[in-house]
């Protein structure tokens, strides 16, 4: 049988990185990887990761999901060369933390042509090939953030509350075509998203960070109190880019996978606890008793 046709984006470092070396070192040679990045100067840990799998079962391509361009010409070959694409892994993301009514416009956009925009028009221009041969499975990274709301994160959690709509809007219709579609949620993940995330001025995603000049002071100690609290409890419940690949491989191999992956049993039990509840007063109550705000 021949190997299944793999696409990811985000590949330079992280989730994506991790995910393309385990699936490309499969012992069985399951799976012919494109792992894919917007920028092909930041491919040097990919090709360390990679090992002897490079230019074998696993192939290192430049692709811009934020440019419709980008995306028409990497699906066409593809399609031309591969005979279309089996797995879409979606997972290119960037981050944003700061004080929402001080957030630009143009940061806004920036956020949602990657985690939104750019995933959608990716997953367009897959699923036809997928239909014509009612097989595939499109996976989407998405967040806890797509569940629960996380102050000063607001555009970011947007985003990946827009994730999740799209992925479960699209799998049932997806699943006559036998198409499967999965969203994994982690948490905290360690990797270099974190430090890669814009805020609205300049600073780091912590309590250190920097924040507009003209914002109140009151919002200003929550802001700082809100991340040295995160930082804390990210701490021990932090998991691997590693540990997230090897879910998205049990996916992948599963026969029938599940639509929501949350990726540790903590995470697991945080997410039901969204729906205890459905009028959202307890997760309300939660948030601001885990900020511990007056």
């Amino acid at each position: 049988m021949a190997p299944k046709v793999v696409v990811i984006t985000g590949c330079s470092t992280g989730i994506g990185l991790e995910t393309a070396a385990l699936l490309a070192s499969d012992k069985d040679n399951r799976f012919k990887v494109f792992a894919t990045m917007r920028n092909l100067a930041k491919q040097a840990q990919l090709e360390i990761a990679a090992g002897s799998t490079l230019d074998k079962t696993l192939f290192i391509r430049q692709l811009d999901v934020t440019k419709e361009d980008s995306i028409v010409e990497f699906i066409d070959k593809i399609n031309r060369e591969e005979g279309g694409v089996d797995i879409l892994i979606n997972n290119a993301g960037v981050g944003q933390a700061g004080v929402v009514e001080k957030v630009a416009m143009s940061q806004i956009r920036t956020v949602y042509e990657t985690n939104v925009f750019g995933l959608i028009r990716l997953t367009q221009a897959v699923i036809p090939g997928m239909k014509s041969k009612r097989a595939g499975h499109i996976i989407n990274v998405g967040s806890m953030a797509g569940l629960f709301g996380y102050p000063f994160c607001d555009i970011y959690v947007s985003s990946k509350f827009a994730v999740e709509g799209f992925s479960e809007s699209i799998a049932p219709l997806l699943k006559k075509f036998n198409i499967s579609v999965s969203v994994i949620e982690p948490g905290p993940v360690q990797t270099a998203f974190a430090g890669n995330i814009a805020t609205n001025d300049t600073g780091r995603f912590s309590s250190e960070a920097e924040i507009d000049a003209d914002v109140d002071e009151k919002t200003r100690q929550y802001y700082k109190d809100s991340f040295a609290r995160a930082e804390k409890r990210s701490s021990t419940i932090m998991q691997t880019g590693a540990e997230i690949a090897s879910i998205i491989q049990d996916a992948i191999l599963s026969d029938n996978p599940h639509l929501h992956y949350p990726t540790s049993e903590v995470m697991g039990k945080l997410a039901a606890s969204k729906y205890i509840d459905p009028t959202g007063d307890s997760v309300l109550r939660n948030l601001s008793a885990q900020q511990q705000w007056e």
